[in-house]
């Protein structure tokens, strides 16, 4: 699954969100459209991981502080 990320997100965070995305185990395809990207945006504290295409949302995944 491709993971295109929000512009706003630095690039120093954005490997450590690919990993929390891929332990969320997130299918392979939108279960709505059958798209192969999803859009992670990052709104405070919390991923907002959603399908590219359609919008479906696949989860928000609260970010741990360091």
């Amino acid at each position: 699954m491709k993971i295109i990320f929000d512009p706003e997100i630095p690039e120093d965070l954005r490997e450590d969100i690919k990993a929390a995305v891929e332990e969320e185990g997130l299918e392979e395809k939108c279960p709505e459209c059958g798209a192969k990207e999803i859009y992670v945006a990052l709104l405070g504290k919390v991923l907002d991981v959603k399908c590219y295409d359609c919008g479906y949302s696949y989860a928000e995944i609260e970010m741990e502080e360091e």
